[in-house]
């Protein structure tokens, strides 16, 4: 007697297969934020949307995560379908999500204790993990007490100590000057070449794209944005973000990628021009 075989499991922790959303307007009216969207990544694979203003990279995001359902299309998660949150991932905002009244401490263990973790074991585990960042004597301190730069350290344990299998960054060190965001991002690939874990991470900024990722997405012009690029980075690892920019490599890709994308913000910039002009 034969069986029908089994479905196998996807082997992608991130898995957006033909999504589309539209969102209602004030007015009555929709728009299509992004169209058609595939995005497969598997663990493990560090991978960065790019794209021009209003492309709907948040969107993305937000569909991975849960906190967005596609209006048509589907949302998998290493095989599942991702209905209400991803409990798999973790997500890093753009704004800091820490809570101004608890301490460094507090924050990076809430994660923990909202998860019925002891408090005792979750504030061990928060030390370690504050120790791992460069935080651990800035425990008890304050949110208005910290740099911005510290704030992003204690998001980063914040958001790994519940040992998620997929981390979600939304522009994470965008508000952050030059040399601090590059020292961010050493420290952060740091972490994630010890953890196997997957990264999805929008930027605005094609440099820092390309110098954390294994592959570069690129959106379209919005509304109704669809991947219009797809490149893998193939400098070396381990990298050091410091020097990564004078690379020949880099420069290389760098030229390739931005050839596609300013082709995009141009759109943009012309579309956003005429708009100007309507209302004028």
């Amino acid at each position: 007697m034969t069986h029908p075989a089994r479905a196998q499991p996807s082997p992608y922790a991130v898995d957006l297969s033909a999504c589309t959303k539209e969102f209602a307007t004030p007015g009555g009216g929709s728009y299509f934020a992004v169209r058609d969207i595939d995005l497969k990544v598997e663990p493990g694979r560090f991978v960065s949307i790019v794209g021009p203003t209003g492309s709907g990279k948040s969107t993305i995001l937000n569909m991975a995560a849960g906190l967005l359902s596609p209006t048509s299309g589907t949302v998998r998660s290493f095989g599942e379908p991702v209905n209400g949150v991803n409990r798999r991932a973790s997500y890093m905002f753009q704004q800091d999500a820490l809570l101004p009244w608890k301490s460094v401490i507090d924050n990076v263990s809430l994660g923990l204790t909202m998860a019925g973790v002891p408090k005792v074991e979750a504030r061990s585990e928060s030390l370690r993990w504050l120790e791992k960042v460069g935080m651990r004597k800035f425990a008890d301190h304050y949110p208005h007490q910290l740099s911005g730069g510290m704030k992003k350290r204690t998001a980063i344990a914040q958001a790994w100590i519940v040992d998620p299998d997929i981390l979600l960054m939304d522009e994470p060190f965008s508000a952050l000057d030059v040399q601090t965001r590059q020292i961010m991002e050493n420290e952060l690939l740091q972490l994630w070449s010890e953890s196997g874990k997957a990264v999805v991470f929008i930027t605005h900024d094609l440099d820092e794209a390309i110098a954390l990722s294994d592959e570069v997405i690129i959106l379209g012009a919005g509304p109704g944005s669809t991947v219009v690029g797809s490149y893998d980075i193939t400098i070396p690892r381990p990298r050091d973000l410091l020097d990564i920019r004078d690379d020949p490599k880099f420069v290389e890709i760098h030229r390739e990628i931005w050839g596609r994308l300013k082709v995009e913000v141009s759109k943009t910039y012309a579309s956003a021009q005429n708009d100007e002009s309507d209302v004028a």
